[in-house]
């Protein structure tokens, strides 16, 4: 019956609060982010009156089987409707007993007396925040409603005896928030033992002790909990794109590469024919702004060039380099024809067996341009 009118209480404190919902008007229950592991910790203390369900209830009133009772707790919400607590509960259980039985005290009328035990119950609890889950989670709630069950250690004792069981629980927490740190608690437990709990072994299977207790608890920081972001799942097809386009121009590059390849071996291996050698063929070799590095295709070029040197043994041919003065400064443009001068010179020597005392080196910068466009003045000329 206690229950029950618990749970009417709660359900009206729900339906005037004003549940939590979106801009949608729907509720939002989540999900929340996993908070450290000393985030959302609280410690309870509550006292209130126990009373203990044994074989001779009916000798006596009601009223006088009310014992003292405690409760001492503390806990963790792992998320704002699943959590958990160990405590302890107990102190006295009240009753009357047929005969001289364990904890038998004071005779109380025709062979019945009075009955009086310690009562200690070490447990741990696993709690549902009914609210939370229901309502959607809020840190300013009035009124939450709070089941559990839990199981432990029970012990009954005195008289100079003792007795220890496995005790079973179910209850109901109501927290009422009072501030952000202070909750005031209204709980409802009851405890399931074996019969021989209280030192008399007779009657029904099972024996039970209520409790209902008023108390405070404390919250320690954190107290809250953080909505988990929505995952923004980031489009990669443009870059999926980009990357299969690059992979298919290398792969053409690769194709035209050893097209030409396969076209120099054919042609070195042909029959040469009579070559009318021209005096003064001077060879250009384009490079890239900024770079001196050589292409494939110039190094085919080269392939050639290289050929017409090595049949002239008694010249010496100019290898000269250049830059465009529309770019760059005068000293870096003098670099860059050095650079790019050696480059061919080194190409011709190691790659084609010219001899270089052959060659002469020279860099020009970009001082006296050979060409009237930027684009061609990126050049070393061989003559």
């Amino acid at each position: 019956m206690l229950v029950v009118a618990l749970m009417a209480s709660a359900t009206c404190v729900l339906a005037q609060e004003r549940e939590n919902r979106d801009a949608n008007n729907k509720i939002v229950r989540g999900p929340y982010l996993t908070n450290r592991f000393f985030d959302n910790i609280f410690i309870g203390v509550a006292g209130g009156v126990n009373i203990y369900q044994g074989e001779n209830d009916s000798y006596g009133s009601f009223g006088k089987r009310l014992a003292p009772a405690l409760d001492i707790n503390i806990g963790k919400w792992f998320t704002p409707s699943v959590g958990a607590r160990i405590g302890y509960s107990g102190i006295n259980a009240k009753g009357w007993t047929s005969g001289q039985t364990l904890y038998a005290k004071d005779l109380f009328e025709n062979n019945v007396y009075n009955e009086k035990f310690g009562v200690s119950y070490l447990h741990a609890d696993l709690m549902w925040n009914f609210s939370n889950a229901v309502s959607g989670y809020r840190s300013d709630r009035t009124w939450d409603f709070i089941p559990f069950v839990g199981t432990g250690w029970a012990r009954s004792y005195g008289n100079d005896a003792y007795n220890n069981e496995f005790a079973m629980s179910v209850g109901l927490l109501n927290n009422i928030r009072l501030c952000d740190q202070l909750a005031l608690t209204l709980e409802a437990r009851h405890m399931f033992v074996n019969q021989n709990f209280d030192g008399v072994v007779r009657g029904g299977k099972g024996e039970g002790m209520t409790s209902v207790t008023v108390g405070l608890t404390y919250k320690f920081n954190r107290r809250d909990f953080s909505r988990k972001p929505k995952e923004v799942v980031p489009d990669y097809t443009p870059y999926i794109n980009k990357i299969n386009d690059l992979e298919n121009s290398l792969k053409d590059k690769d194709n035209q590469i050893k097209d030409l390849n396969d076209q120099l071996a054919a042609a070195r291996k042909q029959k040469p024919a009579t070559v009318t050698t021209v005096e003064n063929a001077p060879m250009a070799i384009f490079f890239e702004i900024g770079k001196a590095d050589l292409t494939d295709k110039e190094l085919i070029n080269l392939g050639y060039m290289a050929e017409i040197i090595k049949k002239s043994p008694d010249k010496t041919f100019k290898v000269i380099g250049s830059a465009d003065k529309a770019t760059g400064s005068a000293k870096r443009n003098q670099q860059l024809s050095q650079m790019r001068a050696e480059a061919v010179c080194n190409a011709l020597v190691e790659k084609f067996g010219v001899d270089k005392k052959q060659l002469e080196v020279i860099a020009k910068g970009s001082n006296d341009e050979p060409f009237d466009k930027p684009v061609l003045n990126r050049v070393t000329i061989v003559e």
